[in-house]
């Protein structure tokens, strides 16, 4: 009878050790998978400029230089167009970054290597066991949100949801395993800015005029 008990147990072991072990390969293969339309972006090279101009004007608003209020416009081509071709980072973890605006949330997302994760994240300390060739495994990570304007000028990506290639994961995990939330996150904004609404595949910057509802600074 006690003999019949321990193979039942280890049956029974064998069992949840061959379920966790699927269940991670499944894992594994998910947060692995690219998610569809992470190709390089076709865009028009106008596009940066286009943003270049919708920056200036926010400035000129700004320092009182324009009257206009009509709501500025910032497609998601035009983003992408101008975070490729004129802004410049070095050494990145994610880069390049693409924007894509959906009906009520925007999603940043960019492709990262499976070490820098590992070397980033909680699993640091094991990164060394690690081959060269799983190291440099692509991978994809993203995460969406809304875009929050502050009274004291600035500007903050809220996140709501996160992935690792076609993984979801709760967002506390997703930081853990990306090494933190950046800092980027939270960037100062011209205090003309009133707020932006996010419709599908573009912001709409709303402005107030300079002076009117101002917070004292931070």
């Amino acid at each position: 009878m006690a003999g019949r008990r321990v193979l039942s147990v280890r049956i029974g072991l064998i069992l949840v050790a061959l379920s966790l072990g699927g269940a991670t390969v499944t894992l594994l293969t998910r947060c692995l998978a690219w998610p569809e339309d992470t190709g390089p972006v076709e865009s028009d090279p106008q596009a940066g400029f286009r943003v270049e101009g919708v920056l200036a004007q926010l400035l000129l608003r700004e320092a009182g230089l324009s009257s206009r209020q009509e709501p500025l416009i910032l497609a998601a081509d035009e983003v992408n167009a101008f975070l490729a071709r004129h802004v410049e980072v070095r050494d990145s973890p994610v880069w390049p970054v693409r924007v894509r605006i959906y009906p009520m949330e925007v999603e940043l997302g960019g492709p990262t290597t499976l070490g820098r994760l590992i070397e980033a994240g909680v699993a640091q300390p094991l990164a060394w066991l690690l081959p060269k060739a799983l190291a440099d495994r692509p991978v994809w990570i993203a995460t969406r949100g809304t875009v929050a304007i502050t009274s004291s000028g600035r500007a903050e990506f809220v996140p709501n949801r996160a992935a690792i290639g076609r993984q979801g994961l709760p967002l506390a995990l997703f930081w853990s395993v990306v090494g933190g939330r950046p800092r980027r996150l939270v960037w100062r904004m011209p205090r003309v800015v009133e707020r932006v609404e996010i419709q599908p595949g573009r912001l709409v910057i709303h402005t107030r005029r300079p002076g009117a509802g101002r917070a004292s600074p931070a």
